[in-house]
């Protein structure tokens, strides 16, 4: 990218001076981190940590925290063997994420970026391996028919509002209990939704240039035993303005955007130890179906694709008063995509959609828990699932992107997990036994351990075995009308093979002082017939390589300088090596830069709150970059009173030009340019 030195440094200075002249006065809150299986009647708790981003590992007991089913389980008897990163719903709120894809965009040994196939969905990456598993207050969200995106099975953009979000935990490590499957190779996150408390209306509204607007409205409370949770808006931004590798601003056709979201959450507390939740949440999203300039540049056509996921949970809560909480929850979920010609063509009025396809999931969890002893206790919980895929295919030409098959799939899962304590050391074992309708019978799983020779110094480390079987994508996918060159052609593989393989982690977590904290975590996986799309005479399709090794370390620093200037930092190194085999051209580079590092300073007091964040990512293949990126963003926040604060939220700041997908046409799927959001926020 090219851009003065004066606009570089004027932008600097700006935000160094809005940082220094910042009034004064007692800071209000602590972000936390860590986090904990918690209940109604009994308040577990997570370690606080210094900054609001970034937060570290560990799950020290300090801070009391509610709600929901966690999974970073963390009793009396053992904290989670892992590492654990937490994203607050003060953090949240803080930054003004739009999206819980933008929160986790700043998390340690997180990556997120759009689709391979498909720019609008928001793909999450846990040290380098996109394989990651999706909770929502312990319901597993991952579809089961994929997103032709490589091994990814869960597009962001589908979460619920981050309104509606308690915190978001991030393990990186082995998954234990319910969250260790067949999809948690990269690790597992687990979104957790907040109850309705204190009778509260809030309204937020924003604007911003390329008419980019935002609203939002919660309505919350409780009362003889019931507490509702209701929030929904809407967010629209006209096209997506960027800056090339030449330093020249441009706007991508066909790119504009808007979406739609609400989530409900009703609670009936029966007794002490029973309770009632239920849930629907809604999204929808339409953009412009942009592929990249090349792709413009010799398709004049127009298209607009289209997401929508309705999804309905009803979770019973018994033995809520005792360490070992227990559930049994039933849930549908209702995705559909389509891509079709714009309102206003020709065909658009004859045949409304030319490609759809419609994913139903049903679904029945239960976990409960038993303490055996003093120190052991037995955790032990059940999943079935059913998913079925149809495809609707209205037009026939040559940008047809319908999958062309239906197909379903069942999987059944049971697990054991055992945790013992012997004085400073404690043991870990989860034993899984899955049960696929394609793929028969297999036994995974997880072993950990954590030390703690003192308060200070905590040691942990797991190994845990890998098994993920392909997508109904990766299976069926059919979509044989295309260019009569081959072009864009996407075909599944009906012989694929599960992946296997071994994944090793380990970590340190060090606080020497009330102030401070360190840790480092490392990471070695090795998994035979890794499943990799690549493109073969002019058809896209999912084969069984040979090998692949990912391996890497993260390291964390946080610091609270004063009562208002808090400090998070981290530094993250993947790799990975794939073994393809003969003459395979994979078509792909890996998405997750080598060298990452993130930062975030904050300053908080009675009523300012304002960060700065900043993102390097570095080492990339030059091949498939036009470079190395270096993002800066920053956030103010003003509080007028108990009931209206203002915010301005400034996204690239210093306007940097940057890939979201990497390509061999270098700079075709640019991220976006500076951009910036001023809202006002009321509160009644």
């Amino acid at each position: 990218m090219q851009i003065s030195a004066n606009s570089r440094v004027l932008s600097i200075l700006l935000a160094v001076l809005a940082l220094a002249s910042w009034e004064t006065g007692p800071a209000k809150t602590e972000a936390a981190a860590g986090a904990a299986e918690k209940t109604h009647a009994e308040k577990a708790t997570v370690r606080k940590t210094a900054a609001p981003v970034l937060v570290g590992t560990g799950t020290d007991k300090e801070t009391p925290v509610t709600d929901a089913h966690s999974a970073a389980a963390n009793t009396a008897l053992a904290p989670v063997m892992a590492g654990v990163t937490v994203i607050t719903q003060q953090e949240i709120a803080d930054n003004h994420y739009e999206s819980v894809g933008e929160a986790l965009k700043y998390a340690s040994g997180v990556t997120v970026t759009g689709g391979a196939f498909n720019t609008s969905q928001r793909v999450v990456r846990i040290d380098g391996d996109e394989r990651v598993a999706v909770f929502i207050d312990g319901r597993r969200m991952n579809l089961e028919s994929g997103l032709t995106n490589g091994r990814s099975t869960y597009d962001l953009d589908m979460a619920v509002p981050v309104t509606a979000v308690d915190r978001i935990e991030i393990i990186h490590g082995a998954a234990d209990g319910a969250y260790l499957n067949y999809d948690t190779p990269g690790g597992a996150i687990n979104i957790i939704t907040r109850k309705g408390r204190d009778h509260k209306f809030q309204f937020e509204g924003a604007r911003g240039p390329y008419k980019a607007w935002r609203w939002e409205a919660t309505l919350e409370g409780s009362a003889d035993g019931w507490s509702w949770l209701g929030t929904g808006g809407r967010y629209n931004l006209d096209a997506l303005h960027y800056r090339d590798a030449a330093g020249s601003r441009h706007t991508m056709p066909d790119s504009a955007h808007n979406r739609r979201e609400m989530y409900y959450r009703i609670d009936r507390q029966f007794t002490d130890s029973t309770s009632l939740s239920f849930t629907y949440a809604h999204f929808s999203n339409s953009r412009g179906l942009w592929l990249g300039r090349s792709y413009w540049d010799s398709h004049s056509e127009d298209y607009e694709a289209e997401k929508l996921a309705n999804n309905l949970s009803l979770t019973y809560n018994y033995k809520e008063d005792t360490e070992n909480p227990a559930y049994v929850s039933l849930y549908h979920y209702y995705n559909q995509a389509d891509s079709y010609y714009p309102a206003g063509t020709e065909e658009q009025d004859e045949l409304p959609s030319y490609s759809r396809w419609k994913a139903r999931t049903n679904g029945l969890d239960w976990r409960d828990g038993w303490q055996l002893g003093r120190n052991f206790s037995l955790t032990a919980g059940a999943t079935w699932r059913h998913t079925s895929l149809d495809t609707e295919q209205n037009l026939l030409d040559e940008h047809n992107f319908a999958k062309n098959y239906n197909a379903g799939v069942s999987n059944l899962s049971a697990f054991v997990t055992m945790k013992e304590r012997y004085g400073k050391l404690t043991l870990e074992s989860t034993s899984l036994l899955n049960h696929n309708t394609r793929f028969d019978n297999e036994y995974v799983f997880a072993d950990a351990l954590e030390y703690r020779p003192d308060a200070k110094l905590t040691f942990y480390g797991s190994v845990q075995r890998i098994y993920s079987v392909p997508t109904l994508d990766e299976l069926f996918y059919n979509n044989y009308n295309r260019d009569s060159d081959g072009t864009f052609k996407i075909r599944g593989n009906p012989g694929l093979q599960p992946e296997k393989g071994l994944k090793w982690n380990g970590g340190i977590r060090y606080k020497p002082n009330q102030r401070t904290t360190l840790g480092a975590n490392a990471f070695i996986s090795h998994i035979n017939n890794p499943i990799v799309w690549y493109r073969d005479a002019g058809i896209w399709t999912p084969k069984n390589m040979e090998s692949q090794n990912k391996d890497g370390i993260q390291l964390t620093y946080e610091e609270q300088f004063s009562p208002k200037y808090s400090l998070s930092a981290s530094y993250a190194w993947t790799r990975t090596d794939t073994t393809y085999g003969g003459d395979i051209d994979p078509q792909y580079t890996d998405e997750v830069a080598p060298h990452t590092f993130k930062t975030g300073l904050t300053y908080k007091d009675a009523r300012w709150t304002n960060s700065l964040l900043f993102v390097s990512q570095w080492g990339r293949d030059r091949g498939w970059y036009t470079g190395n990126s270096h993002t800066l963003d920053a956030n103010f926040n003003y509080r007028f009173n108990a009931h209206w604060s203002s915010y301005l939220k400034l996204r690239n700041l210093l306007d940097e030009s940057y890939e979201d997908v990497g390509s061999r046409t270098l700079g075709d799927c640019p991220a976006y340019g500076r951009t910036a959001l001023l809202g006002f926020i009321c509160q009644f």
